[in-house]
């Protein structure tokens, strides 16, 4: 190695300060010992670093402290990326934690969105249903508003009919001359959702009126025949496949007065 490669390289300056190993020391004394141009350099090197370190009050190590070398700075190398490895290993390890934070904020947000949906749906599903009993009870009225009419002059005329039922107290309200009966079912018991009461009022070939459970708490239109014989109230499942109501025995059975 020529003088100005060991300058270059920084070998020289790494060799006033103690920090090569014994073997490259060597090398460096061999050539300084053949060059005394190179020697004179590395004392003045020697000087201006002793020069450097009077001027920054830089004290010498303390009295039975072996100069440092370069396997200790070696190992202080060691030491430092060690340290850098288990800060590197914790910085990690908060990472992991993090993304995880953030993959059960996103899970929760998407399950939040889900549930938001699914009462949103729920809300649309009730108001439909509400807008359909809304209309189902304006068909109701429109059907009945004609009958009813008909004995709006005949109130003072009103007779009320109560009977206690098994399961209940059903209300008859008899409009006198108008042939038709106004029955209450509220106080009787509550339908199942596929049941009905059917109200048969007398009147040969009628059909019998259907109360659903939905309209179980309103009053039913019921003809009467001529004259007003009885009203039997039967409870069945709303498409029932069985024999017809007039075959079996009716939940009740009131029996009207004749027609003024």
């Amino acid at each position: 190695m020529s003088r100005e490669e060991l300058k270059r390289s920084g070998i020289l300056d790494q060799y006033v300060l103690g920090l090569l190993d014994p073997e490259r020391s060597a090398e460096v004394e061999r050539l300084l010992e053949g060059d005394p141009t190179l020697a004179r350099e590395a004392d003045q090197l020697r000087q201006d670093l002793n020069a450097y370190a009077d001027a920054r009050n830089i004290a010498p190590p303390a009295d039975g402290r072996p100069p440092r070398t370069a396997e200790d700075f070696h190992d202080l190398d060691h030491e430092m990326i060690t340290a850098m490895m288990e800060r590197n290993h914790t910085l990690n390890i908060w990472r992991y934690v993090l993304i995880a934070a953030c993959l059960l904020l996103v899970g929760l947000s998407g399950y939040l969105f889900r549930l938001k949906e699914n009462l949103r749906g729920e809300l649309v599903t009730q108001r439909a249903l509400h807008a359909q009993d809304e209309a189902s009870h304006r068909l109701d009225m429109a059907r009945n508003r004609a009958a009813i009419q008909t004995a709006v002059g005949n109130w003072d005329n009103l007779q009320s009919i109560e009977q206690a039922v098994d399961t209940g107290v059903l209300h008859v309200h008899l409009l006198a001359g108008a042939g038709v009966a106004l029955v209450d079912l509220s106080d009787l018991a509550a339908l199942n959702g596929g049941e009905a009461y059917y109200i048969f009022g007398g009147q040969a070939g009628a059909p019998p009126e259907v109360v659903t459970a939905r309209q179980q708490g309103g009053l039913s239109v019921v003809k009467l025949g001529t004259p007003a014989g009885s009203l039997r109230i039967y409870r069945r499942a709303v498409n029932h496949g069985g024999p017809p109501l007039e075959a079996e025995q009716p939940l009740v059975t009131i029996e009207l007065p004749g027609k003024d």
